[in-house]
């Protein structure tokens, strides 16, 4: 069963584009990671300031892996901080329905 975890961020006022940038150059390494199924980046369109990444895992361990191997260079996250207001993850199991 794969695990969905939805990360809500929102750029700071002007920060947007510095948003789309940051992504394109960081998800690559994402997109590699061990037990990453799939990962999509979507904004909001009322409010451009608002993103969700959609990533698929084959389980929670593997994107806490990930999220601890993405710690080991803290000058990422620093960057990330400096553009972004908020950000928070859900976890969303899927059902087959």
């Amino acid at each position: 069963m794969a695990h969905t975890a939805l990360l809500k961020v929102t750029a700071k006022p002007g920060r947007a584009s510095d948003v789309i940038d940051f992504y394109r150059v960081t998800l690559a390494a994402t997109r590699s990671r061990p037990g990453l199924i799939g990962l999509r980046v979507v904004r909001e369109a009322e409010n451009p300031d608002n993103f969700m990444l959609i990533e698929q895992w084959d389980s929670q361990e593997d994107q806490a892996a990930y999220a601890a191997w993405r710690a080991t260079t803290p000058e990422i996250s620093e960057a990330f901080s400096e553009m972004i207001d908020s950000f928070s993850l859900e976890w969303w199991d899927e059902i087959n329905a």
